[in-house]
């Protein structure tokens, strides 16, 4: 061990503890308004900060923006999956259900916090000139999932003329629909870096890409061909193909089958039953791109990172759920929460893709620090669900049944009605919040762990000519316009719905009760003689934001030639004044949303992230100091620790999930002979959900 002397904050007292597990607890209350990836980013962009300001490292100070940058992509994974449903195994009362419910939790809460943990680790253990190498790569992944929101529903409407589809109850009518899954943004991620590495390169070999892909398209539709003419296509279709449901599952109350086998869906995407001619050609063609890639492409300046990603997605998605779930399509296949998505499979794909890079780029301290984050966050994700469980007791009518009473029983009735009040808590609020404070933990023991172990940084100093600035101003501009931005927008439609209508609707055609978005005139100039200049709410939404985004662009511009008075001269400083803006525009915009249609059970929620948001106001300004000392500790190689904390990890959620079903059962003693209902989910047993309530080709979505 070689102990070295240097700048250090409190990073393990309890106070910076408290902070970190706030800043995630409000963006995770807020998160649960906004939902998805967009929200999960935010969140984790806030405790990022935060742990960067605590450390008392001042290298990882000077990297406050890149710790929020990198911080909100970790954590804005997780929010692709699909959750709930595991939640309700846990309070199902069938024991195997609630015990898989639990590990389930686990699972998710790990890939969650890892890939938060990660991004943040790589910001504070990565040389500086690497993060600066990502940045083009990653803003070139972001125009890619741009262009896929403009292109992806037009072109899921070509194929699919005609056919009401949408995304919501009807998404899985869409022939781009495959097991409710993200996929198309992993393709879209690879074909980011394909062109990246292609325009990198720029070497002669490139006319070889469209010779690689019209060969690998021709074997394609060849081998299709063959398979057609020799009659083996419907043989290898009926081997790798499975209903999404449960043929022969008899409905309890008519006694005859459920379900019209021909209506279920399968485990392929949609197109392949609507346009089977293509199948062929179409992955030969992909599989030909794929070979001139891995032949020639060099993923230069980190996109080898969204590439490890991006195919692991696809990988272990294919493996498992779809593949993988042939052989025990009896139990559901190895589907996490049928008929829900399946994007943790992908998420677990990305998860180690990213470790594997890291361990190949000498990175290993990441993964060490990816793992602690996990292990915390997963058993904070079930953990705080077996608590919300254990505070729901209390009159519940359920326990009150398993424990012997009749719901006819005068004591029955007295019990549930001093109760009622206490059941009909905003619970869901108590779980997002209370999770996102353990994951807020969870980022700091973490990153504590290794703002002890790894060298400082010898970070540059301030200058106009300092390597990669540019990437401070993308940073700047990423947390403080692109990430409230994609949440707040979503506002607009909240308004839309929830005030005057004659404001912010209008009929579709005149007399008409058909009513679309409002158009509103451009002051002054919208409705002179000849000329009709009107935008819709989000339009003038858009046109604002993007004004401001010139602002910001053009003040960036000019700080970097001559600082203003206004930005503080201290890295701590900076990151404060980051911190607070980001968290106030949100907690403002968080509020505005909940306010047009404001119960008092949003309390739970709006006040307690607004408290919050004041005692971290409070802590983030008192906590970090300028000057503060720490002695650094580098071990020989983090192996043996890699080795430990997954050892760890496993045990964590062996003993955990054991402990809590076992307990909660104790506790509840459920209702022999429960009924199923729409409220309780199983996973395994007669009425599971993949058998009962599976997604059919005529219905709505689950």
């Amino acid at each position: 061990m070689v102990a070295v002397k240097t700048l250090q904050a409190s990073i393990w007292r309890k106070p910076a503890m408290l902070l970190s597990g706030l800043a995630l607890s409000i963006g995770w209350g807020i998160r649960g308004n906004f939902g998805h990836e967009y929200g999960a980013a935010f969140s984790g962009c806030l405790s990022a900060i935060v742990v960067a300001l605590v450390s008392g490292r001042s290298d990882w100070r000077q990297r406050v923006l890149y710790f929020a940058f990198f911080g909100a992509i970790g954590w804005g994974f997780g929010g692709s999956m699909s959750y709930m449903q595991v939640i309700a195994y846990t309070q199902s009362g069938h024991g195997l259900s609630q015990w898989y419910g639990y590990v389930g939790l686990f699972y998710m809460g790990f890939l969650w916090a890892a890939l938060g943990g990660a991004g943040t680790s790589l910001a504070a253990v990565a040389e500086r000139e690497r993060l600066v190498q990502l940045f083009k790569p990653i803003l070139v992944l972001f125009g890619a999932w741009f262009i896929q929101d403009w292109v992806e529903d037009p072109i899921a409407e070509w194929l699919q003329s005609g056919l009401a589809f949408d995304n919501t109850w009807s998404r899985h009518k869409n022939p781009l629909y495959w097991l409710d899954a993200d996929y198309m943004a992993a393709l879209w991620a690879l074909l980011a870096m394909a062109l990246y590495d292609l325009y990198d390169r720029a070497e002669k070999n490139g006319w070889l890409l469209p010779v690689f892909a019209a060969v690998g398209a021709l074997a394609g539709w060849g081998i299709q061909a063959l398979l057609n003419v020799t009659g083996f296509d419907t043989k290898l279709a009926s081997w790798l193909t499975y209903p999404l449901g449960d043929p022969t599952y008899v409905n309890p109350e008519t006694g005859a089958l459920a379900f019209d086998a021909h209506n279920f869906l399968n485990n392929w995407p949609q197109w392949f039953g609507d346009y089977p001619q293509h199948i062929g050609w179409i992955i030969g063609l992909l599989l030909g791109v794929t070979c001139y890639f891995v032949r020639f492409g060099k993923f230069r300046d980190g996109a080898s990172l969204i590439v490890y990603m991006a195919a692991g997605w696809l990988l272990f998605f294919l493996a498992i759920p779809v593949l993988g779930s042939v052989l025990v399509a009896d139990y559901g296949g190895l589907r996490m929460t049928p008929p829900r998505s399946d994007d943790w499979a992908g998420i677990t794909g990305v998860f180690i893709g990213a470790i594997v890079w890291f361990r190949h780029n000498k990175l290993l301290p990441v993964a060490v620090a990816s793992v602690i984050c996990g292990t915390i966050g997963g058993l904070g994700f079930s953990g705080v669900q077996w608590i919300k469980q254990l505070m729901m007791a209390p009159g519940n009518p359920r326990r009150l049944i398993g424990n012997g009473l009749s719901p006819d029983s005068a004591e029955f009735k007295t019990i549930t009605s001093n109760w009622a009040d206490w059941q009909h808590q905003n619970w869901h609020s108590f779980l997002e919040q209370t999770y996102g404070f353990m994951n807020g933990i969870a980022l700091i023991v973490a990153l504590g762990y290794l703002a002890t172990r790894i060298p400082i940084h010898d970070e540059p100093r301030e200058s106009k000519s300092i390597t990669g600035k540019w990437t401070l101003g993308v940073a700047a501009v990423f947390v403080w316009l692109a990430l409230p931005y994609v949440n707040l927008v979503k506002n607009v439609e909240d308004w839309s719905k929830g005030l005057n209508p004659d404001v912010w609707t209008r009929s579709v055609t005149p007399g008409s009760t058909e009513t679309t978005t409002a158009l509103w005139d451009v002051p002054y100039v919208g409705k002179l003689p000849g000329v009709d200049l009107q935008l819709t709410p989000t339009g003038w939404f858009n046109v604002t934001w993007l004004l401001v985004l010139v602002l910001f662009i053009v003040l960036i511009r000019r700080h970097f030639r001559e600082s203003f008075s206004i930005i503080p001269t201290t890295w701590l400083g900076r990151g404060q004044l980051i911190y607070l803006v980001l968290l106030w525009l949100m907690v403002v915009g968080n509020f505005e949303r909940a306010l047009v249609v404001w119960h008092p059970s949003r309390l739970l929620t709006e006040w307690v992230i607004t408290v919050n948001a004041i005692l971290s106001t409070l802590l983030v300004l008192v906590i970090p100091h300028e000057r503060e000392t720490v002695s650094v500790q580098s071990p020989a190689s983090f192996a043996p620790f890699y080795r430990q904390v997954w050892i760890r990890a496993v045990a964590a959620v062996a003993i955990s999930s054991v402990f809590f079903v076992v307990t909660n059962r104790l506790i509840y003693h459920y209702p022999v002979n429960e009924k199923a209902s729409a409220m309780i989910h199983t996973r395994f047993g007669p009425e599971a959900d993949w058998k009962a309530k599976p997604n059919l080709k005529n219905a709505q979505h689950k």
